[in-house]
């Protein structure tokens, strides 16, 4: 870290402490006090600096976090950078979050949680058309992006289809891969929705963030061709995840 961040310039009354915290924050990259990779201070550190309690400098740090300036890594510390991740959304093409980090040459893994047969609640025996108490396979694994987790996925699939996949396929491929390469299916559609959440404990320690802190949720049903539902599940980011999307005219060239 260059610079010491001992100096503190003279706080304004008038300004909420978590927004004298982030000026301090910002003023010392912007001046090349802390540098893109740089540990900044604790939160301990920076409440008895700053003469207030951890959730004050833990609000002014959120919104920091959230706009990209600084990434928080449980059990390490907060960083300056972003350590932020995002995917694009085209509605033209049947593209997933995996194959654009493929694409960027970026080493992509995962972590096999669950992957068991169960009895289909009503709401996936619905989405995945299927009778009630029907046999479904539970998918349950974590998703890693230069070893990084990056998302818990949560899927359902018929009886039918995940009698065919191996566990090993669920190491190393994606789930449409799976689906087309493996098992020769084709696919037509898929309908997404996206969403917000709270980190339980268990999710909060996965994706190394803080229980209670928010979370993006991307549900999802995958059709194959008449409209028959191949998979249904739920792809679960931290809250620092973005998604673009564009819109265009039907009229565009």
């Amino acid at each position: 870290m260059s610079g010491s961040w001992h100096t503190l310039a003279m706080r304004a009354p008038s300004v909420p402490l978590y927004v004298q915290i982030q000026n301090f924050i910002r003023s010392g990259i912007a001046n090349g006090r802390f540098t893109d990779g740089d540990r900044l201070p604790s939160e301990p550190e920076l409440a008895q600096r700053f003469a207030t309690t951890r959730s004050t400098v833990a609000k002014a740090l959120q919104q920091l976090a959230f706009e990209g300036v600084i990434s928080r890594r449980i059990g390490s510390g907060t960083y300056v950078g972003s350590g932020r991740r995002e995917d694009r959304v085209d509605t033209t093409e049947l593209a997933s979050y995996e194959q654009h980090v493929l694409a960027s040459g970026e080493r992509l893994e995962y972590e096999l949680l669950s992957f068991k047969p169960k009895e289909a609640t009503d709401e996936v025996a619905q989405r995945l058309d299927l009778q009630a108490h029907s046999t479904v396979y539970q998918l349950e694994r974590l998703r890693l992006v230069e070893g990084a987790p990056t998302a818990i996925e949560v899927r359902f699939l018929p009886a039918s289809i995940g009698s065919r996949i191996e566990e090993a396929q669920l190491r190393s491929l994606t789930v449409q891969d799976i689906l087309r390469e493996k098992l020769g299916l084709r696919i037509s559609r898929i309908d997404n929705a996206v969403s917000a959440a709270i980190a339980t404990e268990r999710f909060a320690r996965l994706l190394q963030v803080r229980r209670g802190d928010s979370l993006l949720v991307r549900e999802h049903t995958i059709f194959a061709a008449q409209n028959r539902p191949l998979l249904y599940g739920k792809a679960i980011y931290g809250g620092d995840f973005k998604i673009r999307y564009s819109l265009y005219s039907p009229d565009r060239l």
